[in-house]
């Protein structure tokens, strides 16, 4: 992936959000386009060294639209300024924990976990964790997450236990279940190397939730 010609089409369609600049100048995003789809490969060959259930993912079933949905949006640009990837063996749109990429000139990273889950799932999630709090503590002191991304991100969670839940985990307060971190700059010849390190610090959270998930709340 050539980083800098992606970084400088991004900024460029940024600054040019219209549907006119974007067709004028679609060959450019197609060779990209072609370019994130091969590293997306390169990344799911990495992850499936360490989970075998990404392995059969087709690289350009990851990839998000670069269209926006604006429907509902007072910024009306038709166009995201950034690239974006889910892996995951149920889809980018999966409940199960993704593997998630951003690229950009304002904003990369990687992320992975579960986001804003169903109020099914997170029933049931919350029901395995009330059964099992030594099991959620530890996570949230797992010192690989903590040191790699400062632990689980808090953002949204609740200041009580939710309702029917006196005590237990902190765990139970969350309504999110996810790490990220910034992607730091590095050659494109470490790129991938880098993406696959880093979602491989995410196994334990991984391996927790899929746990979780196969739990079913009476």
């Amino acid at each position: 992936m050539n980083q800098a010609q992606l970084n400088e089409f991004l900024v460029e369609l940024k600054f040019n959000n219209t549907k006119a600049w974007f067709d004028e100048h679609r060959p450019r995003y197609q060779m990209l386009r072609a370019e994130f789809v091969a590293l997306m490969g390169e990344i799911i060959a990495g992850v499936a060294e360490f989970d075998v259930s990404v392995k059969d993912v087709q690289p350009k079933d990851t990839l998000f639209r670069i269209n926006r949905d604006a429907r509902f949006s007072h910024d009306k640009a038709p166009y995201k300024s950034t690239f974006s990837a889910a892996i995951s063996p149920g889809g980018r749109h999966s409940d199960w924990p993704l593997y998630y990429l951003q690229l950009g000139p304002d904003e990369a990273f990687v992320a992975g976990g579960v986001y804003a889950p169903q109020p099914e799932t997170l029933r049931n999630l919350r029901g395995y964790i009330e059964k099992h709090p030594r099991k959620a503590d530890a996570l949230l002191k797992h010192p690989d997450l903590l040191r790699r991304f400062g632990g689980l991100d808090t953002a949204g969670t609740l200041k009580r236990f939710p309702r029917g839940y006196g005590e237990g985990s902190a765990l139970l307060k969350y309504k999110s279940f996810t790490v990220a971190a910034p992607l730091e700059a590095v050659p494109d010849a470490q790129l991938r190397d880098v993406i696959v390190a880093q979602f491989g610090v995410m196994q334990p959270l991984h391996a927790y939730l899929r746990g979780a998930l196969a739990y079913r709340a009476g």
